[in-house]
């Protein structure tokens, strides 16, 4: 795994000297392409090797300029960055990472617009696409290439289009894997702040009704005590008046025996 995440930047470094080689870069105003992408292993390792990440995947076409492509692929691969970014919270290192691939994506897209009116359009097959993470940032790989070997004598002269093609076995993004420690929800540093919210007001609504079930238990068992109690005391009443009723009697019984015996 480490191997393949360091070959992504090795393509992408190698192809930082390119345009040195073939002719002018495309970007006037400067390489939008940072050493953040260096970080791109680290994030890799982060997410589960069988995680779904969704993206419109555009294929290149022979005989067509990157450039026409990078027109396609560049706000498409922003647009899935910014549902990757939403999974993180703000203050990890992941959502550091993804925010600044994403201006890297926002400086290429500025050196790419223009404002032409074309004539023809050059077709590219577009289909909605789950990709694992390796597969995801190889292709973010393959923009990065294709925008450093673009050439400002290599524009665009067609309006790039997407044919839409719906793959046959379309998913949806999974958050499940083998490897739970490792993606949001189970480690803290990739929780979002919702998520805590959630889980304190579950915490919040579960304390309060285990309290007033306790608070309720209690006082029935104060109550049930108190009435046994009662109970009890009149019962040794009513033992201890029948008991003083009894020895009056005998003490009556036993003086008239007396006055009996006496005449």
């Amino acid at each position: 795994m480490k191997e393949a995440n360091t070959f992504i930047n090795s393509v992408i470094y190698l192809h930082l000297f390119l345009p040195n080689i073939f002719g002018g870069p495309i970007c006037k105003t400067g390489n939008p392409v940072t050493d953040d992408i260096k970080r791109i292993d680290e994030l890799v390792g982060n997410l589960p090797s069988d995680y779904k990440i969704q993206i419109k995947y555009i294929s290149k076409v022979p005989n067509v300029t990157d450039t026409c492509w990078l027109h396609l692929t560049v706000p498409e691969m922003s647009f899935s960055l910014d549902g990757l970014l939403e999974k993180f919270a703000k203050n990890s290192s992941n959502y550091l990472i993804i925010e600044n691939l994403h201006r890297i994506l926002d400086g290429i897209h500025n050196c790419l617009s223009d404002d032409k009116d074309y004539q023809e359009e050059s077709e590219f097959n577009c289909e909605k696409s789950n990709l694992e993470p390796k597969q995801y940032f190889n292709y973010f790989s393959e923009i990065i290439t294709a925008f450093q070997s673009a050439e400002d004598t290599n524009p665009c002269d067609a309006a790039a289009v997407c044919r839409t093609m719906e793959p046959p076995d379309a998913e949806q993004p999974t958050l499940e894997t083998s490897d739970p420690g490792s993606f949001k929800g189970y480690c803290t540093d990739h929780i979002a702040p919702s998520d805590y919210v959630f889980v304190i007001g579950i915490s919040i609504v579960c304390t309060v009704i285990i309290t007033v079930f306790f608070t309720c238990l209690f006082i029935r068992v104060q109550k049930n005590c108190r009435r046994n109690r009662r109970n009890r005391n009149d019962h040794i009443d009513i033992e201890q008046t029948q008991q003083r009723e009894e020895n009056a009697l005998e003490e009556s019984q036993f003086i008239h025996e007396n006055q009996d015996s006496l005449t």
